[in-house]
């Protein structure tokens, strides 16, 4: 079962691999997961 998460920036704009390295020192996760960028600061992450 596949889990997607939106997420939506607030404030100033960071890089994509700076969302990465960031939801992976949060979350810790045991599987890989997926990063999607889509426009004006939304994020896709399925895992």
């Amino acid at each position: 079962m596949e889990t997607t998460v939106v997420l939506k920036l607030l404030g100033r704009s960071i890089g994509y691999n700076a969302i990465h390295n960031r939801i992976s020192s949060l979350w810790k996760l045991s599987k890989p997961f997926q990063l999607m960028d889509f426009e004006n600061g939304y994020y896709l992450v399925k895992f």
